[in-house]
């Protein structure tokens, strides 16, 4: 039977310890070979399977950035990476699914004390989450009702609440970072089967929908009150994780699973460069080609310069974790580097592809999973590298900004 890990709660002040996290990363490693036995029924299910759901819950895998005041293991944001990308070298939609999972219930550990309480209130809970496009909530004595259709809701079958974007009733203007956020309960959301896509096809991302749900007052998070701020006057307040800027964490936590998705695909193509020839050519194996040497070497020094940017990235929101200053030019310089991480993973992943040969497209080989993933999961709105230099761009020039601050 599976245990969860044993945390190290009398580290309250700090994120988890060393030993803790240590633990979290020999148990993802440990867990490669069962993910990617699981991934292909998981890809035909479009959704985790059953025992991979089991697994997930019963390791504790789905509260890691959960502050251990709310039972979870409060781990660093370099530690989660560090999970991340060792689950992702098992199958890469579960490890997206953890980071949704992992990242909306930290959210929630930002919201005001209602929202915790609800949520929270008795002991961890799996949250997952979607923003747009926006459902709508109308005032009632004692609430709202909230109606909506969120697409993309990754985890949702494994998640027990949900963090929704809702516009009020009336309300005509653009969508924006900062749209109220309301808490609910998954049981009061159907959950459509919509996700039909080539890549991350194992993430179940369906879309929930709510009908006319009543929620209390204390499970709404209007966009005019501190929610997402550093609000030191809340009753659950005082883990490390309670400093994070929350843009900042979820993307840099979601590139690390690329990297790990991409470094598996180099073991691969790695592996086979000494038994497979040069087809057309008189070069046997491959390691005698100077040509595929050289391009091997390339993609592993893009894989590792991408590891570099990620490692100093997390240490910085560490370290804010522990109260250093996060200025205006500190976090466009950190878009723009999310966007480098992306370029260097997807050049990386596409040139393994060249190198791994046609025969890496047949859907049967594990190599063709883990490449549809990454090319989904580069193209994700907060990885669009054109964004993250524009802003960078805009910030060094004193230009005027396209994106609020908190966005970045």
């Amino acid at each position: 039977m599976a245990t969860a890990i044993k945390m190290d709660i009398a580290a309250q002040q700090g994120f988890a310890s060393k030993a803790t996290a240590d633990a979290y990363v020999a148990k993802a490693r440990s867990l490669r070979a069962f993910f990617q036995k699981e991934a292909p029924e998981a890809e035909k299910r479009r959704s985790p399977t059953p025992a991979v759901h089991k697994v997930l819950n019963d390791e504790g895998l789905l509260r890691l950035l959960l502050p251990q005041r709310l039972g979870g293991a409060g781990l660093s944001p370099t530690d989660f990476c560090r999970v991340q990308m060792e689950i992702a070298k098992g199958d890469p939609a579960v490890s997206w699914v953890m980071q949704i999972i992992n990242g909306t219930s930290w959210i929630t550990s930002l919201a005001p004390d209602s929202v915790q309480d609800a949520v929270f209130g008795n002991g961890p809970q799996p949250v997952c989450g979607a923003y747009n496009p926006p459902g709508k909530a109308r005032k009632v004595d004692g609430g709202w009702i909230i109606n909506g259709k969120w697409p993309y809701m990754s985890g949702s079958r494994q998640s027990n609440w949900a963090q929704q974007g809702v516009v009020l009733e009336g309300y005509d203007g653009p969508v924006v970072p900062g749209i109220n956020m309301c808490y609910l309960p998954m049981a009061s959301m159907t959950i459509e089967d919509t996700w039909f896509v080539s890549g991350m096809q194992g993430t179940g991302s369906d879309t929930a929908i709510a009908r006319d749900v009543f929620i209390p007052e204390g499970q709404m998070v209007l966009m005019d009150e501190r929610a997402g701020q550093i609000d030191r006057t809340k009753r659950h307040f005082g883990a490390p994780s309670d400093l994070l800027p929350a843009v900042p964490v979820v993307r840099t936590t979601g590139i690390a699973q690329l990297i790990g998705a991409v470094e598996a695909m180099l073991e691969i193509v790695t592996a086979e460069s000494s038994k497979k020839p040069v087809l057309t050519t008189f070069i046997t194996p491959r390691t005698n080609s100077g040509a595929y040497m050289r391009d091997l070497g390339e993609a592993a020094a893009m894989i590792d310069t991408a590891k570099l940017i990620l490692f100093d990235l997390t240490g910085k929101l560490d370290r804010i974790g522990m109260g250093e200053d996060f200025t205006l030019d500190e976090k466009a310089r950190h878009r723009a580097s999310g966007a480098q991480m992306i370029e260097l993973i997807h050049g990386a992943s596409e040139s393994l592809m060249f190198q791994a040969g046609s025969s890496a497209f047949a859907l049967d080989k594990p190599i063709n999973r883990y490449w549809r993933d990454v090319s989904m999961a580069t193209r994700h709105i907060q990885n669009i590298p054109t964004i993250g230099y524009e802003i960078y761009g805009r910030n060094t020039a004193g230009a005027d900004g396209i994106s609020p601050p908190g966005a970045y």
